[in-house]
């Protein structure tokens, strides 16, 4: 079972990585995995990257500094000698959604899964997803829910490894002339835990 207990020393290699919540003295090295993660630096773009990282940081700030009961960013940290800082091997972030106050739609969405370019295909990114299952159950909500580019078919393979299904497929006008792939809403049940006997 994915641990996400911030108190619990690193489990060796062989095992599956440490999940802690993220602190706003992460914020730095987080900043930097999702702006490496999402954005291409190269060419012209390498003149805009150091605002899109800076309007990164003062988002990820800004949900960490709210301390939402219902808002989670989560990290996996990689294996290290103990005299040096542990890496970020991936992250995630997972929020109680509910469309309108009336409507019994509770949902986890799922958001911002990155892992570092020296740590994929290892099992982060199916660690991190475990534990946002884990943090469902916490908060007794049994669906989670996430949005992944029709075209980015890397990652739906490994979304549907971890049970997620295509729940709506997302046009845009950019999709309709050919300028932007789709966007698919994928869905989990999760079973709620057993009652006690």
């Amino acid at each position: 079972m994915v641990q996400i207990d911030s108190n619990l020393p690193p489990l060796p290699t062989t095992a599956q990585p440490l999940i802690r919540p993220a602190r706003l003295q992460d914020v730095e090295r987080l900043t930097e995995l999702l702006t490496a993660s999402f954005y291409d630096c190269s060419g012209w773009r390498y003149w805009v990257y150091p605002f899109i990282r800076l309007g990164i940081q003062e988002d990820l700030k800004q949900r960490l500094k709210a301390q939402s009961p219902r808002y989670a960013c989560l990290m996996a940290m990689a294996s290290a000698a103990p005299t040096v800082e542990p890496a970020i091997a991936g992250t995630i972030e997972a929020s109680l959604r509910q469309p309108w106050p009336w409507q019994g739609d509770h949902h986890i969405y799922i958001s911002n899964l990155a892992v570092g370019q020296s740590f994929r295909r290892q099992g982060v990114a199916s660690a991190l997803l475990q534990s946002c299952e884990q943090l469902a159950q916490q908060w007794r909500i049994y669906e989670l829910r996430l949005h992944v580019m029709e075209d980015n078919l890397a990652a739906q393979a490994l979304y549907g490894k971890a049970g997620f299904g295509v729940f709506q497929i997302e046009d845009t006008p950019a999709s309709w002339v050919g300028l932007q792939a789709r966007r698919l809403l994928l869905r989990k049940a999760i079973a709620p835990p057993a009652p006690w006997s």
